[in-house]
């Protein structure tokens, strides 16, 4: 194996292998390097689905993201023909008011419906006045796992060199390159990416940005009745505004038995490096709420309670520049809890940045200046 890149891709999760096939297909020398195996349970890119939606991004700041994302993920299951990577599902989000933030009502690209029509049209959900729905049509459900291994496999037939297990113990950049040492071999490139999601606010700590990372969880469970009701065809994706945060979760599907629902909040902060991911009663218990108030007849026995981890900035969007103190570096990240649904378009911009220096998508708002400015007047 060679030790010296193009690029380095230093994180090989969600947006690290998106990063690096996106690379590769421009032709460049990847080197991606991960520290567990690939993929992983240890951050934020597990978990057998993510979900994903156009209408509450429309009209914001996030809209060329989302649109982006979706041709790329269309793209990458087109290219692959793994047709499972995004599944059209729907996406059911619920609230007890009628005011949707980032629902634009003129733009009509969601149905608003009231706490009768969401009985009518999913008898699943317990919900009854002062409840409203926004249903976008458009709404996905995303495999991480799946996406993950389909980027680092296509990335790799193209002639990217990736690693698993191999830690990165240093690095160093200056006008002649990047310089990586892990625990098997020191590396060298032109350029660096870093993708390291949870661990990102370690390499941001000199520049007086503070990252937060936080410990969530979510569970399956096997229904009590009517078990097709809640599978692939009968269930959308949802999320629900609740008063400990919010309700999010998925169909059933094939591969994994039984019924995903998670707490959407901001957790338990922890250090990536050292805390407990064993789920224990209270997390167990953070997912009987939901199912007791919004789902009983699905309340049924515990298959699978697994922990994960949310990476925030200070105003919760996330990072995706070049270093301020280094031209030869790009950070691609935290993604801050919600990133998955817009990967491959924060992949493109990140190898944007490597190959020409700017990117043609609207994304200053992903600037880290706005972060610099704060720390300088704080």
């Amino acid at each position: 194996m060679p030790t010296s890149y193009d690029v380095i891709v230093v994180g090989v999760g969600a947006v690290g292998s998106a990063t690096c096939h996106d690379l590769a297909r421009r032709g460049l020398r990847v080197l991606g390097i991960e520290q567990f195996s690939i993929p992983h349970n240890m951050g934020g890119s597990h978990g057998n689905s993510r979900q994903t939606k156009i209408a509450p991004y429309i009209g914001s700041d996030y809209e060329p993201i989302i649109l982006r994302a979706y041709e790329l993920y269309r793209e990458l299951v087109e290219e692959s023909g793994q047709t499972d990577l995004m599944v059209t599902t729907g996406f059911l989000d619920l609230a007890p008011h009628r005011n949707f933030p980032g629902y634009k009502k003129n733009l009509g690209h969601f149905e608003d419906l009231n706490a009768g029509q969401i009985q009518a049209r999913f008898p699943q959900f317990q919900i009854g006045e002062p409840y409203w729905g926004a249903y976008d049509p458009a709404g996905a459900l995303l495999r991480p796992e799946v996406m993950i291994t389909t980027c680092v496999r296509l990335a790799m037939q193209r002639g990217a060199h990736i690693l698993g297990n191999t830690k990165v113990l240093d690095w160093s950049a200056d006008s002649g390159g990047v310089t990586v040492k892990t625990d098997r071999e020191t590396y060298t490139a032109d350029r660096i990416v870093f993708c390291a999601g949870p661990w990102t606010g370690k390499l941001l700590k000199d520049l007086g940005i503070a990252c937060t990372v936080t410990r969530m969880s979510f569970a399956w469970v096997w229904p009590l009745k009517n078990v097709k009701a809640y599978e692939l065809g009968a269930m959308p994706c949802w999320c629900i505004e609740d008063e400990d945060g919010i309700y999010y979760g998925f169909p059933m599907m094939t591969d994994v038995p039984g019924y995903k629902i998670g707490l959407h909040w901001y957790g338990q902060p922890v250090d990536p490096d050292c805390f407990d991911r064993t789920p224990n009663a209270h997390d167990e218990e953070l997912i009987r709420k939901g199912l007791r108030r919004y789902f009983p007849e699905a309340n049924g026995p515990l298959v699978g309670l697994r922990t994960c981890l949310y990476d925030h900035t200070s105003d919760d969007v996330p990072i995706i520049d070049r270093h301020p103190g280094h031209d030869r570096v790009t950070l691609c990240g935290p993604l801050c809890g919600a990133g998955f649904k817009f990967v491959p378009a924060y992949a493109e911009i990140a190898a944007d940045f490597v190959e020409k220096g700017r990117t043609e998508l609207k994304s200053d708002f992903l600037r880290i200046d706005r972060l610099l400015a704060n720390t300088k007047t704080a």
